[in-house]
């Protein structure tokens, strides 16, 4: 019974609330976004994982190594853990040894332009 005395009031307070506008641009802000292109923070990361062979396989390593210290246990945790780390070491020393020659690629061979036995 003493909620249905209040009932009137809250819905008073309710009504004296403003409803929300719909989302407007300004025009400060329309000129900011027209005059500069949206870029997202993960590019360059993405970027550099799509060019180079290195940095996907030592991520792939630390992935395995965090699967090992947080899901698994006993000897796969070890097993995984090392092989994390092996692939770490891996992709960490052979990357650091190239050269930017080393990630130059040939050019294409269009077809029938010999280059075969």
């Amino acid at each position: 019974m003493g909620s249905e005395r209040n009932a009137p009031a809250a819905t008073a307070e309710l009504a004296a609330i403003p409803a929300p506008q719909p989302y407007m641009c300004s025009d400060r802000i329309g000129e900011r976004a027209a005059s500069k292109p949206a870029r997202r923070r993960t590019a360059p990361l993405a970027r550099t994982l799509r060019t180079r062979w290195w940095p996907r396989f030592l991520l792939a390593g630390v992935l395995l190594i965090i699967i090992s210290a947080m899901v698994l246990t006993g000897s796969a945790a070890a097993w995984v853990g090392i092989s994390g780390a092996a692939v770490i070491s891996v992709a960490v020393f052979r990357g650091a040894t190239m050269t930017p020659d080393d990630y130059r690629r040939e050019p294409p061979v269009p077809p029938g332009a010999g280059g075969g036995p």
